[in-house]
C-alpha cells in the first residue's frame, strides 16, 4: 500500500473489530496479522527477514516445479518410446489396399514417386494451393499416416517415398 495509513483509514470505515469478525472470520483473522506486520513494516531488519523469507519460498516453489517439469518429461518421453512401436506397427497393417487416399493425396504421391522427393513449395505449385500451409498440412499428414518419409534439409523439409534411401 503507498500509504501507511490507509489500514487505519479502513479501521475508521468498518468500525468495531466485532462486526469484521461476524461477516468474515478469516478476513479478520487475515486483518489481525496485518495489523501486527504493520507495527514493524518501518523497522528495515523486519523488512529484510520479510524479503528473504519470501525469497526462500519463491525458491522451494521454483524447486518444485522443476521436479514437476522434470516429472512430466520423463513421463512423455515414456510415453513417446512406447508409442514409436504401436505406431509402426499401425502403419505397417494400414499401408495395404485397405487405406485409401483421397484424390489430391494420390496426385502428391505420384509427384514424390516421379520426382523422388517434393517440398511444400513444390507440391504448392504442382497442385495450384494458393499459400503453402495447405500444401504442408497435406504432406504431414502423408508422413503421419506412414506414407511419407520426412527430412530436414536447412530450413526446407524433404519428403521422400518409404522405400526411396536417404540421400
Amino acid at each position: 500500500m503507498a500509504n501507511h495509513d490507509s489500514f487505519k483509514q479502513l479501521e475508521g470505515l468498518f468500525g468495531d473489530d466485532e462486526v469484521i469478525k461476524k461477516i468474515s472470520p478469516k478476513f479478520s483473522e487475515l486483518s489481525l496479522d496485518l495489523k501486527e506486520i504493520n507495527k514493524y513494516c518501518k523497522n528495515p531488519m523486519f523488512m529484510a527477514v520479510l524479503m528473504f523469507k519470501l525469497a526462500e519460498e519463491r525458491e522451494k516453489t521454483n524447486k518444485l516445479l522443476a521436479d514437476i517439469y522434470d516429472k512430466f518429461d520423463a513421463i512423455m518421453f515414456k510415453m513417446k518410446s512406447e508409442e514409436a512401436p504401436n505406431l509402426q506397427q499401425r502403419q505397417s497393417t494400414t499401408e495395404g489396399p485397405s487405406s485409401v487416399l483421397s484424390e489430391q493425396d494420390q496426385m502428391i504421391m505420384h509427384l514424390v514417386h516421379t520426382n523422388g522427393k517434393a517440398t511444400a513449395d513444390d507440391i504448392r505449385a504442382e497442385l495450384g494451393y494458393k499459400g503453402k500451409n495447405a500444401a504442408s498440412q497435406r504432406l504431414n499428414r502423408l508422413f503421419k499416416d506412414g506414407h511419407l518419409r520426412k527430412i530436414q534439409s536447412g530450413r526446407k523439409v524433404l519428403y521422400l517415398t518409404r522405400n526411396t534411401p536417404t540421400p
